[in-house]
């Protein structure tokens, strides 16, 4: 048994599936993107709730059973594909997922870290995982590369018995919506992706350690004392709001010299990352 055969959990209630997407952003007008979708309970929901469906199902056998579950779909569109190699849409799309839990975090980087994102996402996955993205019970480097952009919080907590087989581990769903209002622009935004990697990959204690090329230690004290954290502290002891400040000091009270150190940081650890995905499928259950 591989580690795929054991790493989805698939829901069986279609009215759980109605409860929640009746509690769910989505509406009539959009297009929402299903990644994994086994037999088709999601889908079939998701086909009533919604305009477009666009499935993704890298079995070529559970995509025959979709094609016959979703026959009085027409809405549906069926892909049979690996996710993690395909084009995201082309227009505004929303998220709504089971997804296979060995691959949260290559769906995740694929979904918000690539060429496009979604205006909303509501994706079930183990609540240790939800957690690394929500930032509890502290900041990790992938809920401040988030943050800026999104709002995330925890949409529904499930019982271990709907889902089948039983998982061994708690399971909730992470609701992502597009902020309503923008943080930052893109340019921005691109600059924040590479002083947050840099700032929480280098391999040193202490933030102070971690920024000692970008920051005089005036500045670090300063910067310590004005936003209200430990001078001595870890990069992920820090809240959002203190890198939300460490960034702004960034873009204007150090040199362009100094900016050129973090440059591309986000880039370079994208293709560190990209070195060892693994392929993407799905099983059904049988």
């Amino acid at each position: 048994m591989d580690d795929m055969s054991v790493s989805q959990n698939f829901i069986t209630d279609k009215t759980l599936v109605q409860k929640l997407l009746n509690q769910t952003a989505i509406n009539g007008t959009d297009t929402v993107l299903e990644i994994g979708a086994g037999k088709g309970i999601i889908t079939k929901e998701l086909a009533k709730k919604c305009k477009d469906v666009i499935a993704v199902e890298i079995d070529p056998v559970l995509i025959q059973q979709l094609n016959t579950n979703l026959r009085e779909c027409p809405n549906v569109k069926l892909i049979n594909n690996d996710f993690l190699t395909m084009e995201l849409p082309a227009n505004e799309f929303k998220v709504f997922s089971n997804i296979p839990f060995n691959f949260t975090s290559r769906i995740m980087n694929k979904l918000f870290f690539e060429t496009r994102f979604p205006e909303a996402a509501y994706l079930i996955m183990q609540n240790e995982a939800a957690d690394i993205y929500l930032g509890k019970p502290r900041e990790t480097q992938k809920s401040l590369l988030l943050k800026p952009l999104f709002e995330l919080s925890v949409f529904h907590k499930f019982s271990k018995s709907d889902f089948y087989p039983i998982p061994r581990v708690d399971i909730e769903m992470l609701e992502i919506q597009k902020r309503a209002e923008e943080t930052m622009s893109d340019f921005e935004y691109a600059d924040y992706k590479n002083f947050i990697v840099y700032g929480t990959g280098q391999s040193k204690l202490t933030l102070k350690q971690n920024l000692n090329k970008i920051f005089t230690g005036e500045q670090f004290f300063r910067l310590s004392q004005n936003l209200g954290f430990n001078k001595e502290a870890k990069p992920l002891d820090l809240s959002f709001e203190h890198w939300l400040g460490l960034f702004k000091y960034f873009q204007t009270g150090v040199s362009e010299e100094k900016k050129l150190i973090v440059k591309n940081s986000f880039d370079k650890h994208v293709v560190v990352q990209s070195g060892y995905k693994k392929r993407f499928k799905t099983r059904s259950h049988k």
